[in-house]
């Protein structure tokens, strides 16, 4: 049996996984924004590509992207027409229940970093070597996590050593640019030719973009303000225990 009854972290070779308090309320926000993302931001990584993948594909079947679209341009007559009834009852459950369960896990896990910090022996690492890479616990910028998932999403998490994550964002992020064709879309706006991007934007695809977007830049900075907090004290904690207390 393990002496140590929760883990503080986990290390592998291409992620990091770190307990620590959650605000209830933004793992909600996130699964509204797009469900699957409240999941990703607590390290449920499996649950958020199904939530993720199933939202996407129910998105299409309802076409819920373009009726909010149609909405917010006050065009209502053709988000009435192009909404299909059945698919959107099937998305809206797939809504409610990523927020729900969202804000349920993040209460149950700061009850488990509560129980954590508590605990007379705690578990730290700072290295680990593996046939999938290196990872190592170090101090981070934030605002260089966030200045890389501003660049492209998924470099922030990768900068983070949290290249599992990272992975899964990128390759998310280019699914979304591939078929709205968002590049030629920003190359075309910068070269005036705004008549042509009406026909070539998928807007479908493209209203995914901001909530993957704006995520990896909030996530990453995040993540690299508790892995510094981590850091600092799994350091205190190796000389506390190598050299005693002052």
């Amino acid at each position: 049996m393990s002496q140590f009854r929760i883990k503080r972290m986990q290390m592998t070779g291409i992620s990091l996984g770190i307990f620590h308090k959650k605000t209830p309320w933004m793992a909600a926000w996130w699964s509204a924004a797009l469900p699957g993302l409240g999941h990703l931001c607590m390290g449920e990584y499996l649950k958020g590509l199904i939530l993720m993948s199933w939202e996407t594909y129910v998105n299409m079947k309802a076409h819920v992207n373009m009726a909010i679209l149609y909405t917010f341009t006050g065009r209502f007559q053709a988000a009435r027409d192009i909404i299909d009834e059945g698919w959107a009852l099937v998305y809206v459950s797939i809504f409610c229940f990523a927020i729900f369960d969202g804000y349920r896990m993040s209460i149950e896990l700061n009850t488990f970093s509560d129980l954590e910090r508590k605990q007379k022996k705690r578990y730290f690492t700072f290295t680990h070597y593996s046939i999938w890479g290196v990872n190592y616990l170090s101090h981070k910028n934030p605002w260089a996590a966030a200045g890389w998932s501003a660049l492209f999403t998924g470099f922030g998490h990768i900068y983070n050593m949290k290249t599992f994550k990272g992975v899964i964002l990128l390759l998310w992020l280019v699914t979304i640019i591939f078929f709205s064709h968002f590049p030629q879309a920003v190359i075309y706006t910068f070269t005036g030719r705004f008549q042509e991007i009406s026909n070539l934007v998928d807007y479908h695809w493209l209203m995914f973009f901001p909530s993957i977007y704006v995520f990896g830049i909030w996530d990453s900075y995040n993540e690299a303000v508790e892995m510094n907090k981590l850091f600092e004290e799994a350091l205190k904690r190796h000389l506390r225990e190598r050299f005693g207390s002052p």
